[in-house]
């Protein structure tokens, strides 16, 4: 029979195992300590500012990657895919607001100081007491046509602008509707126009927020009447420009190719 101290030495070798794991995930071994002038790594997030004796008196930050859910300080990068969903005041940030972010999904609340993935829209602003004195916000990824926006948003690429109007919704920006273009359609004149498409006519009207209504197309034939703030599309030239009342007080243009 092996001696009871061999018995004993497997078992303190196991509770070792296990304590080393537990230490590893209270403390990762991805966290890492750099000095506040540092650029905090790219992917990473800064969860604690502190003074220190070894940076020559910059703060010394602790970073390390994120994930759902967790504490940053209010001047940490947010990474591509999170946003800021609440902020507080607190101790253990070298005297910014503490910052919980999570990984964006649709309807999701947010902070409006925070970061709106590309692609993203802001279907809602509101006052709340949980973002440090910021407005909150609700955004989605999920567009359909006629789809209400606030007006602080980025127009995604392929959508268009096809009215506005006030609204208590959106915390005293106007709110806008976004539609998939195509030709023929009215837009507001502060819509982006998509590539390829030209701008065929432009006059005052209601429903645009007092910006110009526009009709754009991206059926483009030899000798086409656009006006003179259109894109000119690649491969096509202005053979001619003149005076129009239909351009919103642009010069009509004549394109070939």
């Amino acid at each position: 029979m092996k001696p009871i101290a061999h018995w004993l030495g497997r078992v303190v070798a196991v509770l070792a195992v296990l304590a080393g794991g537990l230490v590893a995930f209270a403390a990762p071994a991805s966290a890492a300590t750099i000095c506040g002038n540092s650029p905090v790594p790219p992917g990473q997030v800064i969860v604690s500012e502190r003074t220190s004796n070894s940076c020559g008196g910059y703060l010394e930050l602790t970073v390390q990657p994120p994930f759902d859910g967790i504490g940053v300080c209010g001047d940490s990068p947010v990474p591509a895919t999170y946003v800021i969903t609440s902020e507080s005041g607190g101790n253990g940030c070298g005297g910014h607001l503490n910052a919980v972010i999570r990984i964006a999904y649709p309807g999701i609340g947010i902070c409006m100081d925070s970061p709106v993935p590309s692609g993203w829209v802001i279907t809602a602003e509101q006052q709340t007491n949980s973002c440090g004195g910021h407005l909150g916000g609700t955004i989605t990824s999920q567009l359909f046509n006629s789809i209400s926006v606030c007006a602080d948003s980025v127009v995604p690429p392929g959508w268009v602008i096809t009215s506005e109007q006030q609204t208590n919704g959106c915390g005293g920006t106007m709110s806008e509707n976004l539609n998939a273009p195509f030709p023929g359609i009215n837009i507001c004149g502060d819509s982006p126009v998509p590539p390829g498409y030209v701008i065929t006519s432009a006059q005052q009207a209601n429903g645009c927020g007092g910006h110009l209504v526009e009709i754009i197309t991206n059926n483009l034939f030899n000798g086409i009447n656009v006006c003179g703030n259109s894109t000119v599309p690649a491969g096509w030239w202005i053979s001619s420009m003149y005076t129009t009342n239909g351009c919103g007080g642009y010069l009509g243009e004549i394109l070939q190719h």
